[in-house]
This record gives structure tokens, C-alpha cells and sequence, in this order.
């Protein structure tokens, strides 16, 4: 039954053809900004580095990409708040058997599928973007790498948004949520705002986000090579990271934390 109600969530998902055509818009969107707007910027306040428009590419895409990570997964309930309103959550329990706190979870799977496939579809074509202009192929271990510490990302983020999901009962506080956090998140990966620039007390939180430790070391993955003469202090300023053991620390507490929160939530949901 998990199964067919996780299809059956796909499906919806994939057949909302301009759902999903908006959804990768937004991707675009992200990336077309940096390319047109803020590239020069930033290249011209890192002229010393060395191969500067390389190192500014592959810091941004890399924080992009957690980005998208991060946010996807949002979708998913975004389809339970609609199923909630039209009472089919009650339905699908009465026709399984299954309590409603268990049918929540496959909202999370469907958010975790979802949110792997749209990571992985941008992270592609991130990568193509770098291979194309600079005349090579960036498709390596690192990005593989990159993959598999945004997909960790992605499992938090869905486990996260089912707690934050279970507090709203309206399509209007989901619309309010997805525009804040469509807001916020590149904020938080310390990519719209370098994390130097930020104020100490945001420093502080981000260093316990699981959002932008994720993106601290994926830029570290992704600019192997490139960031090698380049002082650690900058680095620093700039959220790069090589302190893999710390972001995998963070990320599997803060996505346990959830698991135990949503787990004991769930225990007080009607059958």
C-alpha cells in the first residue's frame, strides 16, 4: 500500500506538466541571475585569485545546487495539504488500514524521490554549464561527490518540512511558507550573501544549519584544484569548508531530531 500511494504521488506530480515546467523554471532562473548579474561582480571583487572566473563559477553553482536540495522537497506537500483539504487523507486510511500519522510518512518518501531527482537533474546541468565553458569535463568523482552530500540534504529537508508541514492547515500558510523559504535558502546556504558579510549572530546560526554546511563542502568538492592558492582566510570568508566529518555531524543529528519529533507527533494522531 506504501507503494502504490507513493506512485500514485509520483504520478500526480509528473503529470502536472507546468507544475514541474515552473519548478525547473526556477532553477534556470537562479542560474541565468548569477550568469547575467552577479558573475562580474564577484569576479571583479576576487580579481587576485588566480583562474578568478573558474573559482566564481564553480563557488556558485556549487551553492546552487544545495539550493535546490534543500527546496524541492517542498513540493511534495504541497499535494498533502491539497489532499488534506479534500479529505482524502481520511479516505486513503479507511481503504489501507493505515493510521493517518503512518500515511504522512509517504509524503516525506515522495518528498525524498522527488527532491533527488530535481538535485540530480540541476546538478547536471550545473556541471554541463562548467564543462561547456570551460573545455573540459567536470562530470568526475566530484560529482559524485556532490551528489551524495546534497542527497543527505535532501533526506533532512524532507524530514524537516513534514515537521514544519504538520503545524499548517491551509493551502495559503503553504504558499506563505514556500515563498519564505524560496527566500531564505540561498541566504542560508551562504550564497546570495557571503557568509563573511553576514552578521556574527547569522554566522553563528549557519554554522549549525545543515543547509549551509552541506554547501560549505560541496564548494570544497567541486573547487578541489581550483581554490589551491587561495588564502584559507578567503575561504573561510567565502563558506568553503573542508570539515566533511562536522557537516555529516550536523546534518544526521538534525535530520534525527526531526525523525524523533515527527515520530512522537505522530503517536498523538488519531487512527
Amino acid at each position: 500500500m506504501y507503494a502504490k500511494l507513493i506512485k500514485r504521488n509520483l504520478l500526480i506530480y509528473t503529470h502536472d506538466k507546468m507544475g514541474i515546467f515552473f519548478s525547473f523554471l526556477g532553477m534556470f532562473i537562479s542560474l541565468l541571475i548569477y550568469i547575467f548579474f552577479l558573475r562580474n561582480n564577484l569576479i571583479a571583487s576576487l580579481s587576485r585569485v588566480e583562474h578568478v572566473g573558474k573559482f566564481v563559477d564553480t563557488w556558485m553553482v556549487a551553492g546552487l545546487i544545495s539550493i535546490v536540495a534543500l527546496t524541492t522537497t517542498l513540493n511534495a506537500f504541497g499535494q498533502e495539504m491539497e489532499d488534506r483539504r479534500n479529505n482524502k487523507l481520511d479516505d486513503f486510511s479507511v481503504n489501507s488500514g493505515l493510521r493517518l500519522s503512518a500515511i504522512k510518512w509517504i509524503y516525506t518518501l515522495t518528498a525524498i524521490i522527488e527532491g533527488l531527482v530535481s538535485t540530480i537533474i540541476f546538478a547536471v546541468i550545473c556541471f554541463g554549464y562548467l564543462s561547456i565553458r570551460y573545455s573540459e569535463n567536470a562530470f568526475n568523482g566530484h560529482f559524485w561527490m556532490s551528489i551524495l552530500f546534497n542527497s543527505l540534504l535532501v533526506v533532512f529537508s524532507a524530514n524537516f518540512f513534514t515537521l514544519i508541514s504538520s503545524c499548517l492547515s491551509t493551502m495559503a500558510s503553504f504558499s506563505a511558507l514556500s515563498a519564505i523559504v524560496g527566500t531564505l535558502a540561498g541566504f542560508l546556504s551562504g550564497t546570495y550573501i557571503v557568509y563573511d558579510a553576514l552578521p556574527k549572530f547569522m554566522q553563528t546560526v549557519l554554522n549549525y544549519w545543515p543547509g549551509y554546511e552541506i554547501a560549505a563542502i560541496t564548494r570544497n568538492e567541486m573547487m578541489h584544484g581550483i581554490s589551491s592558492g587561495v588564502p584559507n582566510r578567503v575561504l573561510d570568508a567565502l563558506g568553503v569548508s573542508s570539515n566533511i566529518g562536522r557537516a555529516m555531524a550536523i546534518v544526521t543529528i538534525g535530520t534525527i531530531i526531526c525523525l524523533v519529533i515527527n515520530y512522537i507527533l505522530s503517536r498523538t494522531e488519531k487512527k
